[in-house]
């Protein structure tokens, strides 16, 4: 779709949406500057009535009657690439995924069946677009990517997250840093060669706060995949980032801004609608303001993983989808493409919302298509 289509969709189905607050510009890149405005979102809970039967009805499905979720429309057409992030969780087994079938039974299974045992392939069948996010636990290697490659649909796009001693350093050491960029880039060439790879993601912490030597370090960090022509987006997560000079250095620098919603905590970082490239990009966490941060020390493995899934049990309601879908339509005004990823994973969370998002979009393309309108409809 031409950007004059996506811009002609836009001001149509934000014609209720848009911001009466005044704008800044960042280059060329139009920003609402919201920052003494109401939240553009309202905060829910998991018992929220509003949220609807059909989604709770998938909830908590039990293994043994796992049947496949109807598969999303294909928007891609559209520029629009939505999915979840990670796509190998044993939650989803039995859930989204078939459940695993081992030994003999393994033999006996179709062709067609046998593939669907493979989590990333039959992750495809739903989603163009996923977020590799073991990369942020262990460096990434070559041979990983090359195996992902040949598991991949031609179409289907990666953002790559960063490895951990890049974005949560104490040490801002650029050369450190560009050391392992160069890492980065050289594990992820299978992608990038057959026009698979989306972007890198550099997710800080919390935590981070803002500072001079710390935005030097990341320009720095991310200027060594933009020099080779790839994309990387940082997500910043604490409020004090949340101003026109590190938009501004970002877009000077060529790197994107990932817009992202984590739980209203009094330091987050709104979401927002921005763009600093022509590739979009937001993240959804959840609003689980209860469980994000975890409550004393987790001195096991277990336990990791169950405050993860605790900081992550968050299903976003019917009325939820509708802005945010309004967001990234918003989004889509400022920029070629948008990568749309939910972090919301235990137990298929994710995947239900980001089905729901692919058909919000597709509603609302099919609604204003229309003889004379110049909007192609995938």
């Amino acid at each position: 779709m031409s950007n004059a289509c996506v811009t002609h969709i836009g001001s149509l189905f934000l014609s209720e949406f848009r911001s009466k607050q005044p704008c800044i510009t960042v280059g060329a890149i139009l920003v609402i500057a919201r920052t003494n405005s109401k939240p553009c979102f309202s905060p829910r809970t998991m018992n929220d009535d509003s949220r609807t039967t059909e989604f709770m009805d998938l909830f908590k499905p039990e293994p043994d009657t796992w049947a496949p979720l109807d598969p999303p429309p294909d928007i891609t057409g559209t520029g629009f690439y939505v999915g979840t992030s990670g796509y190998y969780f044993e939650d989803w087994l039995g859930r989204f995924n078939p459940p695993k079938v081992t030994g003999k039974r393994l033999a006996g299974l179709s062709d067609e069946a046998r593939a669907d045992q493979d989590q990333l392939r039959f992750y495809q069948k739903y989603f163009p677009l996923v977020e590799i996010n073991n990369t942020f636990y262990r460096e990434p290697m070559l041979t990983n990517f090359v195996d992902i490659e040949r598991r991949s649909r031609p179409a289907t796009k990666y953002v790559v997250k960063v490895y951990r001693d890049i974005s949560h350093t104490k040490r801002w050491e650029a050369e450190t840093g560009k050391a392992l960029m160069r890492n980065h880039i050289t594990a992820v060439s299978p992608l990038v060669e057959t026009g698979r790879f989306y972007s890198f993601l550099i997710q800080l912490e919390d935590r981070t706060i803002r500072n001079q030597e710390r935005l030097d370090y990341f320009l720095a960090v991310a200027s060594e995949a933009v020099r080779m022509k790839l994309d990387v987006h940082i997500e910043f997560r604490h409020n004090s980032w949340h101003n026109l000079y590190p938009l501004q250095a970002l877009k000077d620098s060529g790197i994107g801004i990932c817009n992202t919603e984590i739980p209203p905590v009094k330091y987050a970082f709104p979401l927002k609608a921005y763009a600093t490239t022509e590739k979009g990009y937001v993240r959804y966490s959840g609003r689980n303001i209860q469980n994000w941060v975890p409550k004393g020390k987790q001195k096991t493995s277990k336990a990791r993983i169950e405050a993860r899934n605790a900081r992550y049990d968050y299903l976003y309601s019917e009325p939820e989808m509708e802005e945010r879908v309004e967001g990234q339509i918003e989004l889509s005004q400022k920029a070629s493409s948008v990568a749309v990823v939910y972090n919301n994973h235990y137990q298929i969370q994710a995947v239900l919302n980001a089905i729901q998002n692919m058909r919000r979009l597709n509603q609302g393309f099919r609604k204003i298509a229309g003889p004379g309108t110049g909007v192609r409809v995938p």
